[in-house]
């Protein structure tokens, strides 16, 4: 009993940062082009910014702070060629997490909570 663990903080989910994908106006036909599931995805930009603010808010219920990762096509496709990826959402969310994870690297990232 008389050890000196050190007792970890246990992270709650809201400290946890997700990255949301966020497309450009300009790339959104881009995106479809080049997307495998492109019917996965809105038929229109304006389709998908009406739809972005629900599924933020169910992130936010889930438990999770949403961070919106600015995605440009053409660095999207360049990433997915070079990991030998499709462009499909989970690369799609494989580079917002990507993105998130060099913001977080170069301090850029606030902290939730701070």
């Amino acid at each position: 009993m008389g050890g000196t663990k050190k007792l970890k903080r246990r992270q709650k989910r809201s400290d946890l940062v997700v990255g949301v994908a966020w497309y450009r106006r300009q790339d959104w036909q881009r995106l479809l082009e080049v997307s495998v599931d492109r019917e996965e995805l809105e038929e229109s930009y304006d389709e998908w910014a009406t739809a972005m603010p629900a599924r933020m808010a169910e992130i936010e219920q889930a438990g999770f702070t949403p961070h919106k990762i600015d995605v440009a096509v053409d660095e999207l496709i360049s990433w997915c060629h070079h990991n030998g990826r499709v462009v499909d959402g989970p690369a799609r969310a494989d580079f917002a997490a990507h993105k998130l994870r060099e913001l977080h690297m170069q301090g850029k990232l606030q902290e939730p909570g701070a």
